[in-house]
């Protein structure tokens, strides 16, 4: 073996140049092959569990949303994969009789045969067959951030709510028609039953009547007050808020509105009828905000697409559709891959200065260190192309067994540049230096890559439970390993041979210029 190892060798240093420009092609190459590649924060991981969130339209009943949400939960009973289910009505930071969570824990990896990802695509293809019932299926938090547990949380910022909705219906209907898109919705809640009273200001005023004195009286007289005074319990030592309102009878048609009395400036009394219009209607249940804007959150979740070909596509469709006046931004597991992804890119590049400046401090050379740092872009090759061919995505994994590729890979340029210094200042010419150094250090170059490449190799093969999210990261580091095994043990000598040759030359043109 280092035999011919030793001849490859000389065939590198006698085409040093075309060994590095081939290098520096496979390195290109696999940093194009990476717009081929799926981008998400986390990859999905079976965790044997997930909910459901279940709502019915807003106007029913307890009763009858009970009963629909009920039609659910016998579906997911039915289905022999889950082993038990929870179900919670008014569920939630704000509770609602129309909203509904359905807790679902599964049996385990082993003794199942279908993953959580294709059990929740199941839920979603039966419970969208009933009437009335919108349902979707998501997966536990594993992060925080954002209102809802879905990789897409896309908010929308404006100042007119109407143009909002409008909006954002259009950019929903779009979005919810690509493949790979499913549980779009959004946290617009309209349709809730209200009465909208509308002031004749012109009347009022020539009847003596304020507003603030009409809102107060529909205010106290229908939905009551709580401010006006408290009940003290002296036996029991407790103290009761007193909502103090008209009778049940007396406000349960719109028509009573209208026979209020409000007392005018002047002491006289003026039914409501004849300064104001009632219109029933519907209306948003919940107005949200964000930085002081009005904002409504669109929320999507994914099946089989990656989280960063989704947000793509969400930012096209936002960008044919908004004004400039209106702000889109992602919250939630979309909003932390953003900011992972460039603190980690930080950490990569700060490494490598510092990986730089150590090695130059170990070498006494401003050039041997960029020597040694040659084998980290080479072990990029093979990880971009083991997830590629495995079908993995680039995530915070995967980027993490790239910042690890740095720290494994540099071992092997330095045993090869350390021991051809140490012949050459025992006296060996340079390229005789390379071709001796190199293949003594074959060896232990290969028992220590092979060592770490086996004992990646389970976490590779994703063995065990919540394995998913770390198998990218065992890919990655095998696959840049094995490339800058083959790769550093030619194009490393190659250019040391090269560079050091140009720092000869360079010292005797400055020697010239000096005698």
């Amino acid at each position: 073996m280092e035999g011919a190892y030793k001849r490859l060798l000389g065939v590198s240093l006698r085409y040093r140049k075309t060994v590095l420009i081939l290098a520096l092609v496979l390195f290109l190459c696999s940093l194009y092959i990476t717009k081929f590649m799926g981008k998400e924060f986390i990859p999905p991981e079976d965790q044997s569990q997930f909910i459901v969130r279940l709502e019915a339209p807003i106007d029913y009943s307890i009763d009858k949303a009970d009963d629909l949400f009920k039609k659910a939960e016998q579906i997911l009973r039915e289905t022999p994969e889950v082993k038990t289910v929870f179900y919670a009505l008014g569920f939630g930071l704000t509770p609602q009789i129309n909203r509904a969570v359905l807790f679902v824990r599964l049996k385990p990896r082993v003794e199942r045969e279908k993953s959580q990802e294709e059990i929740k695509a199941e839920v979603r293809k039966k419970t969208g067959q009933i009437a009335g019932l919108k349902a979707t299926a998501e997966d536990i938090a594993m992060i925080g951030g954002g209102q809802r547990i879905v990789p897409i949380q896309y908010s929308i910022r404006g100042r007119d709510l109407s143009s909002l909705q409008t909006y954002t219906r259009q950019i929903v209907a779009e979005f919810s028609r690509l493949p790979g898109i499913v549980d779009v919705d959004t946290s617009l809640e309209t349709g809730k039953p209200e009465l909208k009273v509308y002031i004749d200001r012109d009347k009022a005023a020539d009847l003596g009547v304020d507003v603030a004195t009409i809102a107060q009286a529909i205010n106290i007289l229908i939905s009551g007050e709580l401010d006006i005074t408290k009940f003290k319990d002296e036996a029991r030592g407790k103290r009761y808020e007193v909502r103090v309102r008209l009778n049940p009878e007396d406000r349960k048609d719109p028509d009573d509105l209208a026979r209020l009395y409000v007392r005018s400036r002047d002491g006289r009394l003026v039914e409501l009828s004849s300064v104001v219009r009632i219109q029933e209607g519907g209306g948003p249940n919940i107005i949200n905000r964000v930085d002081r804007q009005r904002a409504v959150t669109v929320f999507a979740s994914l099946e089989g697409k990656p989280l960063g070909q989704a947000m793509g596509e969400l930012d096209a469709i936002s960008a044919k559709v908004l004004p400039p006046d209106y702000l889109p931004k992602y919250k939630g597991m979309a909003e932390t891959m953003g900011e992972s992804f460039k603190y980690l890119l930080f950490a990569l590049i700060l490494g490598v200065v510092m990986a730089y400046m150590i090695l130059a401090s170990q070498f006494e050379s401003f050039v041997h260190p960029f020597t040694v740092l040659l084998a980290m872009p080479l072990s990029f090759i093979g990880a971009f192309g083991a997830l590629l061919i495995t079908g993995n995505t680039l995530n915070i994994f995967s980027l993490i067994g790239l910042i690890l590729l740095m720290g494994l890979v540099k071992k092997n340029s330095i045993l090869l540049v350390d021991y051809t210094n140490t012949l050459r200042e025992r006296g060996m010419s340079r390229q005789e230096a390379i071709l001796h150094a190199c293949p003594v250090r074959l060896r232990p170059i290969l028992m220590t890559t092979l060592a770490m490449v086996f004992g990646m190799m389970p976490v590779a093969f994703g063995i065990g439970e919540g394995s998913e999210t770390r198998a990218p990261m065992g890919i990655s580091v095998i696959g840049g390993l094995l490339t800058s095994l083959f790769l550093t043990l030619l194009v490393v000598p190659a250019a040391y041979d090269l560079l050091d040759d140009w720092l000869s030359r360079f010292a005797k043109k400055r020697e010239g210029r000096g005698e």
